[in-house]
């Protein structure tokens, strides 16, 4: 079953400099406008960035240091069954509304990838879209980054033109990432599948090796007469290892403690800073001269005294919010580093009895003195032994004739590789991009780069993309999410080829999620926008403006009253316990 994302609304605001910026998504198009360097981009990667994605903050410096906080509601469909969730993003804290269990969950301190909270929150995602995604590193096998879930329906402004699966850095990081992700994504196989595979090809030969084993095993009375003197060499050792473990126990003790009682200053100043917040937006309603009093209902006295106290007061509950945000933020990083301290701790305790058991006295260890015991009561075994192991080295056999062979799997690929170039073909031939025989450009598997320069390079990449979506769509189990293409038109691009990029996109947008794209048009200079709803776009197209396509760096407007009822409950949502 696939798991579809569908984007409703975003809300952006700033509390300091009192601006907001609120826009809703229509089903199918979604076209962003503006004068260049209005803000487009900026709305695309502020919706990647509420969703707690990092790799492009560097982009958000300026409207970050407004200190914004951002609202995104979206809609998970699986099947039949649709879930509501808003996700709300101040800073390095992100909130998760359940609308469907009523529940918000809080991730303190994502601002980092290697952060514990965002390796929290990842697993959130993975659960979320049912997201299984291996990578390799240098450091072994982990869970992807949350990047790769919308890197194949991501094209950013810059990179994203010009090289494929580089609208996120860092992924080359990982050994093998383009034919890991492009066999997910085109539901080949999982590194998964390769790593379950090796394990029961170890498996296989370490019973192998146990089997031949038991067959040349020849019982002697001098392996149980050793057994019995080595015996002696290890009494009064297991009261030490007694010693060791309830110290070791001791001090967990004190670790569980610690971490209780930092969970309960967190709990107690996550509940002040709700009530704190709360009396700083009842405040603003209490200016001298204005305002009436809480109580009494009477307009409260005003004159340079009071008018002084009520902005120091406002200062004051400022400053409390962001001492306490800090705190919180500090106590998180004490309560995670007490957690995997206290993980150690149990890992260590797990480890005490292998470390002993290999304590060595007289040249032989205690490991060695277990199996000589057991030896003794090996013979009655023996034909039990070699009847279980052969059985299940035949149970390992036919699990691992399940697996793909690497002639299987090239197989598959080519198969893909086909299918591709046939979509790929049919747009470049719609798009008017040269057709060529080799397969390093048509197979997705060996496309990397594109033999193409400007306006060209521009259409390949575009039909990539669309084939590539396409192929994904037919993948069985793979999420989909709003195609989202950033800044479509090249500077250098004419009216021609931007009519020609219009009209196939909205030919070709995807029927079963969301497409948003993101254009120039400037109201003041050359605009077409009209040209482009009369010509290409239909009545389902939803067209967001950015200041009012003239404007530079325009995202943020003054707050209007019309969007309080929709600020109030995003700050309930920031004020949860």
């Amino acid at each position: 079953m696939k798991t579809k994302l569908k984007l409703n609304k975003i809300f952006i605001h700033s509390e300091v400099n009192k601006k907001s910026f609120f826009t809703d998504f229509g089903n199918n198009l979604n076209v962003i406008y503006g004068a260049n360097t209005s803000g487009k981009s900026t709305l695309i990667q502020l919706i990647l960035y509420t969703f707690g994605i990092n790799d492009n903050k560097t982009k958000l410096v300026k409207i970050l240091s407004e200190n914004i906080f951002t609202r995104l509601d979206i809609t998970i469909i699986k099947g039949t069954q649709n879930n509501d969730f808003t996700f709300v993003r101040n800073d390095e804290t992100l909130f998760i509304k359940n609308h469907t269990e009523n529940k918000i969950i809080t991730f303190n301190g994502i601002s980092g990838n290697s952060s514990v909270e965002h390796a929290k929150l990842k697993e959130f995602f993975n659960n979320l879209f049912d997201f299984d995604l291996l990578l390799e590193s240098k450091s072994g096998i982990s869970k992807a980054p949350i990047e790769t879930i919308f890197l194949p329906y991501y094209v950013s402004q810059d990179v994203g033109w010009v090289y494929l699966r580089k609208s996120f850095s860092n992924l080359d990081f990982y050994k093998n990432f383009k034919d890991d992700f492009l066999d997910y994504y085109l539901g080949i196989s999982k590194l998964e599948d390769k790593e379950r595979k090796k394990e029961l090809e170890n498996e296989l030969n370490d019973k192998k090796l146990k089997y031949n084993f038991y067959l040349n095993f020849e019982r002697t009375d001098k392996t149980i007469e050793t057994a019995k003197l080595i015996d002696d060499s290890f009494k009064g050792k297991g009261q030490e290892f007694i010693n060791e473990i309830a110290q070791r126990k001791s001090e967990l003790l004190e670790l569980e403690n610690e971490y209780v009682k930092k969970s309960n200053i967190l709990t107690y100043n996550t509940q002040r800073l709700s009530v704190v917040s709360k009396v700083s937006r009842n405040h603003k309603h209490q200016f001298p001269g204005k305002d009436n009093c809480p109580i009494c209902q009477q307009v409260l006295p005003i004159d340079t005294k009071e008018i002084y106290q009520y902005y120091q007061e406002e200062n004051d509950s400022i400053k409390i919010k962001e001492k306490i945000s800090s705190d919180n933020k500090k106590i998180q990083s004490e309560i995670n580093s007490l957690n995997k301290k206290i993980s150690g701790l149990r890992d260590m305790l797990a480890n005490d009895y292998h470390r002993h058991v290999i304590y060595s006295q007289k040249n032989v260890t205690l490991d060695e003195w277990i199996k000589t015991q057991a030896n003794i009561k090996l013979e009655d075994s023996i034909i039990a032994n070699i009847g279980k192991l052969d059985f299940e080295i035949k149970e390992l056999r036919d699990k691992l004739q399940l697996f793909k062979d690497d002639e299987d799997l090239e197989n598959e690929r080519l198969i893909k590789n086909r299918k591709f170039k046939d979509y790929y073909n049919l747009n470049n031939k719609k798009l008017g991009v040269p057709q060529l025989d080799d397969r390093r450009f048509n197979y997705i598997y060996e496309l990397s780069s594109f033999p193409f320069q400007g306006v060209e390079l521009h259409l390949a990449v575009l039909s990539y993309h669309f084939a590539f979506n396409k192929i994904i769509n037919e993948t069985n189990n793979i999420h989909r999410l709003p195609l989202m293409l950033d800044s479509i038109f090249k500077e250098d691009l004419d009216g021609k080829s931007k009519d020609k990029i219009l009209d196939f996109i909205c030919t070709n947008t995807p029927k079963d999620t969301q497409t948003i794209i993101s254009l120039a048009d400037n109201k003041l200079k050359d605009p077409k926008i009209e040209y482009y709803k009369k010509t290409f776009f239909n009545n389902d197209t939803k067209l967001i403006c950015i200041g009012d396509s003239t404007e530079k760096q325009s995202i943020l407007k003054d707050h209007h009253s019309d969007l309080d009822n929709l600020l109030n409950n995003t700050y309930e949502i920031m004020e949860h316990v």
